[in-house]
């Protein structure tokens, strides 16, 4: 089998927290993952729906943002969003 160049190919210790909670009508099922290489930033990672995003106390309040990155409906992404600062 041939060799595929890697463009980068970094391991660090991480810091994995799984959370599950409902706010509102929604359940949420979440891993937040924290490492250096991230830069001061956390993983979210939307369990059931497969999504990610790398989410800061300042992105959270974009408008629109948790919406795009988790395919949430505007009342979804704000309970979500009551919840990512104590999270993050």
């Amino acid at each position: 089998m041939p060799q595929r160049p890697l463009l980068e190919d970094v391991t660090q210790n991480t810091s994995t927290r799984f959370v599950s909670f409902t706010a509102g009508s929604h359940r949420f099922e979440l891993a937040l993952m924290k490492a250096d290489y991230f830069q001061n930033q956390t993983m979210v990672i939307n369990l059931p729906k497969n999504r990610q995003a790398l989410l800061d106390h300042e992105n959270i309040n974009e408008i629109g943002h948790l919406e795009h990155m988790f395919q949430l409906s505007a009342m979804e992404a704000e309970e979500l969003r009551n919840y990512l600062p104590e999270l993050l």
